[in-house]
């Protein structure tokens, strides 16, 4: 069996992060990773085409390590405050003769939900099924060969504004890499993939992926995902609250956060945060305050986009690294809070254990289904178990050439289905030099 190059390229605000794998029988090999500047990206949406192709095609060679790595398919990441969900539910009959649920009733089910209609400025980009009902028996995730009259499909659809997402396609196709049916993933699904349990689901969490200038958020409940969106927020918004209150440039800011940055304790400051903090005759304790009042206002928003109250709060992404971030959550909102860490991953591969890379890792796991992860080592490569795998189905949005390849089979677990964007076609051809 051949053996395909994937790039996984995780589009943030702050930072393009990229991981180069290898995939073949299940198992994922990690080849290498990019992590650079973004440039050409505010708030998660794009704002310069040629800054933010060259920032895209810079993550991946560099996880390409400057070889000409050809690379087979892309799955992207993306955020922005534009993502949205919806929870629809449709019914269809059973078959008529042996009123059993047939796959051709699940299909068509699933069809029912492709072709809902959208406003025109925003596209259906991701389709968790969270579970089907038989004849009003609820509660069940896989109905094939039930008897009944009627099967219900209750579905999580995660949409975009069609403009941003077509924009991120175009630079990615333009830095020269593949687009096709199942390309694009919202990151706090992927987030989830990579950092909650099954019983963080099945008991109720809300998860908060704080990135640069946004957070993603996704919340399930009885193990199902009920809510995908985004905030406005992010990390940056703490940086500029210390430029404004101190009255200092933003690169300082932000390097006077990372060192005075413990929400409870003063950790000691480097030689330029004590310049810092005597220059501006403050202190780590005016930091901290100016520090943990925004923190604070993020988490109260994040737990206003849950639709019910949750009990746990896992927060990743590059803003989850403050020191003392979960403490102080339980402190505000009253639940349980942890900080995610992407798991599966190779226990040597320490730039990936961090909060910061939980959208790229889940992107490695969703867009390969791998049962085992490994090092690019040259000897014997450890191995790290991911269970339950997921089946990818297309949802094909003008694009159909990878349908044969990616579903037919069916899974215990509910089936995730993502699509790329319909772009015009002159789009779809555009390519870099």
């Amino acid at each position: 069996m051949s053996t395909d190059h994937l790039a996984f390229v995780d589009v943030g605000t702050a930072k393009i992060r990229t991981i180069v794998a290898e995939a073949e029988d299940r198992t994922a090999r990690i080849i290498g990773t990019g992590n650079v500047t973004s440039r050409g990206i505010k708030n998660g949406m794009i704002v310069d085409v040629n800054e933010a192709t060259s920032s895209i095609a810079d993550s991946v060679q560099q996880a390409c390590g400057g070889s000409s790595t050809k690379i087979q398919r892309t799955v992207v990441g993306f955020s922005g405050k534009h993502i949205g969900s919806t929870n629809p539910t449709v019914s269809v009959d059973t078959d008529r003769k042996s009123r059993m649920v047939t796959e051709s009733a699940i299909r068509e089910a699933e069809k029912q939900i492709e072709s809902l209609t959208l406003p025109e400025d925003r596209i259906k980009v991701n389709m968790v099924i969270r579970e089907f009902a038989v004849d009003r028996l609820q509660g069940i995730k896989n109905p094939l060969g039930m008897r009944g009259f009627r099967l219900d499909l209750d579905a999580h659809l995660v949409t975009a504004e069609a403009a941003c997402l077509q924009n991120v396609a175009l630079c990615v196709r333009r830095a020269g890499l593949p687009l096709m049916a199942g390309s694009f993933v919202a990151n706090p699904l992927s987030c989830s993939e990579s950092v909650l349990e099954p019983e963080d689901r099945d008991s109720g969490v809300i998860l908060a992926d704080i990135g640069a200038a946004t957070t993603g958020i996704a919340v399930f409940k009885n193990g199902s995902i009920c809510h995908t969106s985004a905030l406005p927020v992010g990390g940056r918004h703490v940086t500029s609250d210390l430029a404004a209150a101190l009255n200092i440039p933003f690169s300082t800011a932000e390097k006077l956060k990372t060192s005075c940055g413990n929400l409870y304790e003063d950790g000691g400051a480097d030689k330029l945060a004590a310049e810092v903090l005597s220059q501006y005759n403050t202190t780590p304790e005016q930091v901290r305050y100016i520090i943990r009042a925004r923190i604070e206002e993020i988490l109260r928003m994040i737990l206003c986009r849950a639709p019910y109250q949750p009990n746990n709060l896992v927060l990743t992404g590059g803003g989850a690294s403050l020191p003392g971030i979960e403490t102080f959550a339980e402190e505000v909102l009253g639940l349980r809070a942890r900080v995610g860490l992407p798991k599966a991953m190779p226990e040597d591969s320490a730039e990936l254990n961090h909060p910061a890379w939980a959208a790229g890792t889940g992107l490695l796991l969703w867009g390969t289904g791998a049962t085992r992860i490994e090092a690019n080592h040259d000897d014997d490569l450890e191995e790290n178990e991911v269970g339950p795998e997921r089946l990818v189905k297309p949802i094909i949005a003008g694009l159909s050439e990878l349908r044969d390849g990616l579903n037919t089979l069916w899974y215990r677990r509910p089936r995730i289905v993502f699509g790329p964007p319909n772009m015009p076609q002159e789009d779809q051809n555009d390519r870099g030099e």
